[in-house]
């Protein structure tokens, strides 16, 4: 158990490093051309572990899972995901992005109720009271719901939809995820991506060949980012509960402005700190009350099939 917490823990540390190193690759390239380059290199750090499987080089089984239609939703959601994250960030600190892309977790639940026709408890309210409120508190204001209108300048509507679409596109990725191994998986999501990026690039007239530092600053975000961060949290789910593994995640925040200082001399203003602070506890109550939730259909399994 000790070795998934240190898993959980090296996650956030490597997402965090993922953000701020893709910020300083931010000073020379567009944000789409970023993603192109990311997407490129993880493509092919995530080759070699596909490779070895020879059922990857089965022609007829590459056809039947390309054609995965919640493949191409997830990737494309994926692709959109990326993309505004970056934006976002253009005008962030890396920190405050992160805490604003905390606001995930409640697009997840907000979904799942929607799609999987949960119950929308008072929790949810609380915790959407919560997030809302530590929105306009980061942005200055926390009295003025007209100013929500004017976000777009400061990045901040770009990271929230970010967080919508990384939502969304979980939704698909469970689905998907059970009928196609997570190696390959990835190199789909990666090689999809770098076309569609790519292409993206070149119509709007982005693509730029990188020098030598440009070059090992994106080759470092795409290892932090697609390459370790997602693989150690993969490891992390198979010795930690769910619930425990997403509770550290929640420290991402503390890492990203902690690199961040170091890395770019910049730290979250006392509002963004506080409504960062709103956002992440509402995440907590959210996640908490999940826990609750299945440890109550465990003990009481006739009581909850009762109550529906």
């Amino acid at each position: 158990m000790a070795s998934g917490y240190l898993l959980s823990f090296a996650a956030a540390l490597c997402f965090a490093g993922y953000i701020v190193v893709g910020k300083i690759s931010q000073n020379d390239l567009e944000p789409i051309t970023l993603v192109f380059y990311i997407s490129f290199l993880a493509f092919f750090l995530s080759l070699p572990f596909a490779l070895v499987n020879p059922s990857t080089l089965n022609s007829r089984l590459f056809k039947r899972e390309v054609c995965n239609s919640g493949l191409w939703l997830h990737v494309i959601c994926i692709f959109f995901a990326m993309w505004t994250l970056w934006q976002g960030i253009q005008f962030l600190n890396p920190a405050t992005a992160t805490m604003l892309g905390r606001t995930e977790t409640l697009w997840t639940i907000f979904l799942a109720c929607l799609i999987y026709k949960e119950k929308f408890s008072a929790i949810y309210f609380l915790a959407f009271g919560l997030m809302l409120l530590g929105i306009m508190v980061m942005n200055g204001n926390p009295a003025d719901f007209s100013s929500m209108a004017t976000l777009s300048s400061g990045g901040m509507v770009y990271i929230l939809l970010s967080s919508l679409f990384f939502a969304v596109a979980e939704m698909f990725a469970k689905k998907v995820s059970q009928c196609i191994p997570p190696a390959r998986f990835t190199i789909y999501r990666n090689g999809i991506i770098t076309v569609i990026s790519g292409t993206t690039s070149l119509l709007l007239g982005q693509i730029q060949w990188l020098e030598t530092s440009q070059w090992l600053n994106v080759a470092l975000a795409a290892l932090l980012g697609p390459g370790l961060a997602r693989l150690l949290y993969l490891h992390a789910l198979k010795r930690l509960e769910l619930i425990k593994t997403t509770l550290i995640g929640e420290v991402e925040p503390v890492f990203t402005a902690l690199m961040s200082f170091w890395a770019l001399q910049e730290i979250p203003s006392l509002e963004e700190w506080t409504g960062g602070a709103l956002m992440v506890a509402a995440c907590l109550i959210l996640i908490l009350n999940l826990h609750l939730v299945e440890q109550r259909k465990l003990n009481y399994p006739e009581e909850v099939e009762a109550t529906g």
